[in-house]
């Protein structure tokens, strides 16, 4: 672990980035449709479950990482074996996240501009954010993150003119299978993809206030979901939200007389960069523990090569991208979000009340 600490302000700040992330350019509920604030109310309930599982396991194992907490609980042999698998996640996580970015970019900004470009130039910054260390990262959360509530209700702002207030129902039009399958992938996507910060929680500088920290951050986005969402489908209405491929920002054109678009893609680089960070500053950190080495920055630039590399190898476009994600992402997490963590969660009780009994 690094010799470092950030506060709470940071921690939450940090978190609320990476959980909006690459969720900024895709619309919260779409596949439930008109229902689809339903599913951001379920998975926002399964998230704040399942990152207060996560926060209980670094409680239990204070002061010690992912890599670490797998190999005390699972055996050094398994648990190794359990953590590469963890560093290919972060790393896989990265690359999605890599191709969203520039395939927004390349498609609603840049359409001239070669995508590879796009990804290796914000990959520098990328480098450079990851090799400053969890401070530094703190530091550009408490700068940066606070600006994608403020410029998200600023383009919301064009419901004033352009809005249908009862494009969200009826209610359950559709049935109940839509909603529970968009609570499943918004509760893997992004929610559950916090399993991030089991590599960054122990950092904290105060670990008494880690529940209180993710809580507030796990409302905070589920709330801006919600906002979002109804903004999003006042504003199109659901048919439109299921023609468009970055539903938000189609919104930020439609203000009348002004042009919005660059305050969008303001918080799409501000969400994206501190996303893909977080899992690049995880996938290091892991590696670094797993080989025993001194500096985990040796690694930044490879790990972050390969996830440029995966971005733009992986899926042939766009709409590719989305099926996959849409499709097969939630069952390909959950191993790593949910059972996993469960099990390490079981182990940590177990191992606590047996040192209690010895007591």
């Amino acid at each position: 672990m690094e010799k470092a600490r950030i506060s709470g302000l940071q921690l939450f700040l940090l978190m609320t980035g990476f959980l909006l992330g690459s969720r900024l350019i895709i619309n919260p509920g779409t596949e439930a449709k008109a229902d689809g604030w339903l599913a951001i109310l379920i998975s926002g309930t399964g998230g704040l479950l399942l990152i207060t599982l996560y926060s209980l396991i670094v409680l239990l194992n204070p002061s010690r990482t992912l890599v670490e907490i797998l190999r005390d609980r699972f055996g050094n042999a398994i648990g190794s074996v359990v953590a590469v698998f963890y560093i290919w996640y972060f790393i896989h996580l990265a690359s999605l996240v890599f191709r969203d970015f520039g395939s927004f970019l390349v498609t609603t900004t840049y359409p001239r501009t070669p995508m590879e470009v796009i990804i290796a130039l914000f990959a520098l910054s990328i480098i450079y954010a990851a090799n400053s260390g969890i401070e530094v990262m703190g530091r550009i959360s408490e700068i940066l993150v606070p600006f994608i509530p403020f410029l998200s209700t600023i383009i919301g702002a064009s419901i004033v003119t352009t809005h249908d207030f009862t494009a969200f129902l009826p209610v359950l039009e559709n049935g109940i299978k839509p909603v529970i399958k968009e609570s499943l992938n918004l509760l893997t996507f992004p929610f559950g993809e916090a399993v991030v910060f089991l590599t960054i929680f122990p950092y904290l500088n105060n670990k008494r206030h880690l529940k209180k920290i993710t809580t507030l951050s796990t409302l905070l986005v589920t709330v801006l979901f919600l906002y979002i969402f109804f903004r999003n489908i006042i504003i199109l209405e659901s048919h439109f939200l299921e023609q468009a491929t970055f539903v938000p920002h189609l919104t930020s054109v439609l203000f009348p007389g002004i042009n919005l678009e660059p305050l969008f893609d303001v918080i799409m680089i501000i969400g994206g960069g501190i996303k893909i960070t977080c899992a690049i500053y995880a996938a290091v950190i892991s590696l670094s523990q797993l080989t025993g080495a001194k500096d985990y920055r040796i690694f930044t630039s490879c790990i972050v090569a390969f996830s440029v590399i995966l971005s733009l190898w992986i899926h042939e476009n766009i709409f590719e991208l989305f099926s996959w994600t849409g499709n097969v992402w939630a069952y390909y997490s959950i191993p790593f979000q949910v059972v996993i963590p469960f099990i390490l969660l079981l182990f940590s009780l177990f191992k606590k009340d047996k040192l209690q009994d010895e007591e």
